[in-house]
């Protein structure tokens, strides 16, 4: 519930209610359906087709797999290496693929939103990023309001490095900090002083990057309510931009090296229901806005601004207010939107060098999006970004009537309305504040695939909560 004050006050008896495996919906359909029968051939079509809109500007991830050791909580798609050779070889792929993109795509080169994810992105040594910019200079153009972002390890990021991205017009970071209990990060493998971080985020304010963002783990072993409140309350006097505040999945079966942690040190779902409200309260409390269900932003940020306007988007690099319709994907395990069409490349890094020197592309699966597809797409991504469906612009923008194509789903919104999580307010349906911390809830009764996993089938995705 949220006070006089704007402070959201999340129950814990609806968080225990509404904890159950479900998409983040970074994209619809999500990958889980998506097909292996698709392949480069198809990804070079998409991109040609795509070249006939030259105008239109283009966003761009780029990963970089590689850390020197990997933490114990990690759920992404990483490698583990101190080979410079390989680190040469696949930045060298990495240019080579970008090269073969760029000739599909023809005269469409202009860039908005440029990120670069990991692993470690600065992994890379200045001369190794400074070799792959210069090469996106020369088969791409940058907007000149464009969003340059990366991530960042504190441990390994030097002052040189973030004074060498900010002369090349990068202007978000986003920090890994994950929590700053000693207990904690001992029990994660991930030793970093609070000092460190702080010396970071002041290094990256003085060098004028104007989005400095923290990404948070609650669910991590060791956590406890108090040891976690005061985690909060040092994220939150370094006065970030944004958060990002993720849910720990515990996949030993998965993540082979997760069974390094002793589960018995993971909090009891009770707990960890607790320790997700009290991260809720605090950062509303603070004057926060609530981004999704786990990002927040201060109220002058371009995201929250985006918001309060109907205009936030959400791809595979999270929220932004870069609404590129299409998006390429460089490097391993990268994901693609080209031509309404979803493209991924493959999850291995031998698997992927060898395809870009086999084809040029790294292609292994992907899906075309059907019409009911793009509907749907629409409708998630905007109770996900800007927490209300407007009827009439729903019938402008596809040309439906909300009541009609959606009259089963309607009716199975009545426990959210219920719960107070929805409302009927201006033609058409809004999230209250409360109900955002629920919002991937709310938005897989639009989504046509969860009814078709067979009885028993294991679950997909992580926990809502």
């Amino acid at each position: 519930m949220t006070s006089g004050n704007g402070i959201t006050s999340v129950p814990v008896e609806l968080l225990r209610k509404y904890d159950r495996p479900g998409p983040r919906y970074t994209s619809y359909p999500t990958a889980p359906v998506w097909s292996e029968k698709t392949g480069p051939r198809d990804y070079a079509n998409a991109l040609k087709s795509a070249s006939l809109h030259a105008g239109r500007s283009l966003a761009a991830y780029v990963h970089i797999p590689f850390c020197r050791k990997r933490c114990y909580y990690c759920g992404c798609n990483t490698y583990i290496t101190r080979s410079g050779k390989r680190v040469e070889n696949y930045v060298g792929t990495l240019i080579e693929e970008m090269e073969q993109t760029a000739g599909h795509l023809g005269g469409r080169k202009k860039i908005s939103q440029l990120h670069f994810g990991g692993g470690t992105p600065t992994f890379l040594n200045i001369m190794q990023f400074d070799s792959i910019l210069k090469d996106f200079g020369r088969y791409f153009e940058f907007t000149p309001d464009c969003e340059k972002s990366l991530e960042i390890d504190p441990r390994v990021t030097t002052s040189e490095q973030l004074e060498f991205l900010a002369s090349r017009g990068f202007n978000r970071i986003s920090i890994g900090v994950q929590d700053t209990d000693a207990l904690v990060q001992k029990a994660i493998g991930r030793i970093q002083s609070y000092e460190l971080v702080s010396r970071v985020v002041e290094s990256c304010r003085k060098l004028g990057f104007k989005g400095v963002n923290i990404d948070l783990i609650y669910g991590l072993p060791r956590q406890s309510e108090l040891r976690f409140h005061e985690s909060l309350a040092k994220a939150i006097a370094l006065k970030p931009d944004r958060v990002a505040l993720y849910n720990f999945a515990y996949l030993p079966g998965i993540k082979t090296h997760q069974s390094r942690i002793d589960p018995d040190d993971l909090p009891p779902a009770e707990i960890k229901y607790r320790l997700f409200a009290e991260a809720v309260r605090m950062f509303t409390g603070a004057g926060y806005r609530q981004i999704g269900m786990d990002h927040f932003a201060l109220p002058d940020d371009e995201l929250s601004v985006a918001q309060n306007d109907g205009r936030l988007y959400r791809n595979f690099m999270g929220y932004t207010v870069q609404s590129s319709p299409d998006m390429i994907g460089l490097g391993m395990s990268s994901i693609g939107y080209i031509n309404s069409s979803f493209f991924q490349n493959q999850s291995g890094l031998e698997a992927y060098m060898n395809a870009v020197s086999d084809t040029g592309l790294a292609t292994y699966r992907g899906m075309k999006l059907s019409d009911d597809d793009l509907v749907r797409q629409t409708v998630i991504m905007s109770l996900m970004c800007n927490f209300r469906l407007d009827f009439y612009d729903i019938r402008k923008q596809l040309g439906i009537d909300y009541l009609t194509y959606f009259y089963d789903e309607h009716q199975r919104l009545a426990e959210f309305f219920a719960d107070g999580l929805l409302v009927m307010r201006n033609g058409g349906i809004e999230v209250t504040p409360v109900g955002r911390t629920f919002i991937r809830n709310i938005a897989m009764t639009f989504d046509s695939y969860l009814s078709k996993d067979p009885p028993g089938s294991k679950p997909t995705f992580s926990r809502t909560i």
